[in-house]
């Protein structure tokens, strides 16, 4: 079954509407029911009969003479503007899509030729449209699109102070692209190098004396918590102590071993010195087999890190330089 996502390139144009405003939950329900919804006082019967059969000076007239405040051109020109984002909403046809935020995910969607707009009896003073399926939030490849991994070109577009705007050509051609699950050649070429670089990495890791790498793996924890034990002291049990800045109560304990097999890991999982902290992490770069983590069924409180997860904490840790000082 063809997604909205799939079929991308059949739109004309895309619009952008906001559903709700301030602690409305207008875009809650809008969401959940598979409905648009617009105001600027559709909900009227007159305001609606205007809209339905296309009278726009008409409603303009309408919309100029309702909101008496400021000027005559600021009221025009309020007039104007919501005249043209009533007009998207009650003549678009499954040839526009429509996108809004919520929740922290970008939706998406767009109506049939045969849904018309409909008066909104319940709390919300305006109309409605039925969307050909429910809101979707995913691309073609089941990703979601959360507004934290969009383009601050396209989410800027929140910001837009009326309800309704259309998207310029750039945004267009980006969302396009993300819809779809297209991944650019220069996104391919950095993963990549990415890949090339966790395997440089690791062979580097391996190279390090117990002592370096045991620092290797304070320092990178150290970029998220506080370091409240010295690194390889005479505690057997763990390595390192860390506590949490925000919560200094929370402990977590590093045990960190260069080579290191399944049995040896479950030895210091089964230590009654666990309960002591709400976090133990266990560290190491070599393991005496293959799959060594497929083996073990470890305790939720239990992280096991193994070469792979830290050669990737070193570079997103920038610690790139600090390896290739110690490794030369």
């Amino acid at each position: 079954m063809a997604t909205e996502s799939s079929n991308a390139t059949r739109y004309e144009n895309i619009r952008y509407i906001k559903l709700g405003r301030g602690s409305s939950n207008t875009d809650k329900i809008c969401i959940e029911r598979g409905i648009a919804y617009i105001g600027f006082g559709t909900g009227d019967p007159e305001a609606f009969r205007l809209a339905s059969n296309g009278l726009w000076e008409d409603f303009k007239t309408l919309e100029f003479e309702r909101n008496p405040a400021g000027s005559d051109q600021a009221r025009k020109q309020r007039a104007t503007s919501a005249t043209n984002q009533v007009k998207a909403f009650f003549e678009c046809n499954e040839k526009t899509l429509w996108i809004t935020f919520f929740a922290g995910n970008l939706y998406y969607g767009s109506f049939s030729s045969a849904s018309a707009p409909e008066i909104c009896h319940d709390q919300m003073n305006g109309c409605i449209r039925q969307l050909q399926s429910k809101w979707q939030c995913q691309d073609a490849n089941g990703k979601a699109l959360q507004i934290e991994n969009l383009s601050g070109n396209l989410t800027k577009v929140r910001g837009f102070q009326g309800t309704s705007c259309e998207l310029d050509e750039k945004q267009t051609d980006y969302l396009l692209r993300r819809l779809s699950g297209k991944v650019p050649a220069y996104i391919t070429q950095i993963d990549e190098a990415r890949e090339s670089m966790v395997l440089a990495v690791k062979c580097a890791i391996k190279t390090l004396q117990p002592k370096d790498f045991e620092l290797l793996v304070e320092i990178i924890f150290s970029r998220t918590w506080r370091r409240i034990g010295q690194a390889g002291n005479a505690e057997k049990f763990i390595d390192i102590t860390f506590e949490d800045p925000l919560k200094p109560e929370k402990r977590i304990a590093v045990q960190v071993k260069s080579q290191t097999s399944i049995e040896e890991i479950k030895r210091y999982c089964l230590d009654d010195q666990r309960d002591r902290y709400e976090k133990f992490i266990f560290a190491f770069h070599t393991p005496d087999m293959e799959n060594l983590l497929g083996e073990g069924d470890f305790p939720e409180d239990v992280e096991i890190v193994d070469c792979n997860r830290l050669a990737n904490l070193v570079i997103d840790s920038g610690l790139i330089h600090w390896l290739k000082e110690k490794t030369t």
